[in-house]
C-alpha cells in the first residue's frame, strides 16, 4: 500500500485493543467493510498484562498478549482488515458525509469511523478533529 493510496470502507476503527477487535468482529460479522488501523499492538494495557485474572472464559495464565492475539485473529477471520500503523490526522468536513483517515501508509476514507484508543491513546482533539454527533467518551 502507497502512502497516496485511498482505500474506502464502511467502519475503521482506530485502536487495536480490546475495544477496537470487538467492534471489527461485531461490523465485519456484519458484512460491514471493515478496517483497524493500529499504531502498535504491543504497547497497550492489555498486551502488557502478565497475566489474566478476571477475564469470563479465560484461564488465569494468559497473558494479555495471548488474549489480544486471539481477538485480532477472530476479527481478521470474519474479514477484518488489519493495518499496523499509525493515524496522524482524521478530517470529519467531507462534503459527502465520510471521513477521512491519513496514515503514512495510505488513506482511508469511511462512512463509520471508531476511536478504540482508551485514555493513553490518541484522542479526537489530537487527531484535528471536534467533538462531532455520534461521539461518546
Amino acid at each position: 500500500m502507497s502512502a497516496d493510496e485511498v482505500v474506502e470502507t464502511d467502519v475503521c476503527i482506530i485502536g487495536g485493543g480490546p475495544a477496537g477487535c470487538t467492534c471489527a468482529l461485531y461490523t465485519s460479522r456484519a458484512n460491514l467493510k471493515t478496517v483497524v488501523l493500529d499504531k502498535n499492538p504491543f504497547v497497550g494495557a492489555l498486551a502488557i498484562t502478565s497475566h489474566i485474572a478476571n477475564y469470563p472464559g479465560v484461564d488465569k495464565s494468559m497473558t494479555g498478549t495471548e488474549l489480544l492475539d486471539m481477538m485480532r485473529d477472530q476479527a481478521i477471520q470474519y474479514g477484518t482488515d488489519y493495518k499496523k500503523t499509525q493515524v496522524f490526522m482524521v478530517d470529519t468536513t467531507s462534503e459527502d458525509g465520510r471521513k477521512i483517515v491519513y496514515t503514512p501508509d495510505g488513506i482511508f476514507k469511511t462512512k463509520a469511523l471508531v476511536l478504540g484508543t482508551r485514555r493513553r491513546g490518541a484522542k479526537a482533539t489530537s487527531l484535528g478533529m471536534r467533538y462531532v454527533r455520534g461521539s461518546s467518551y
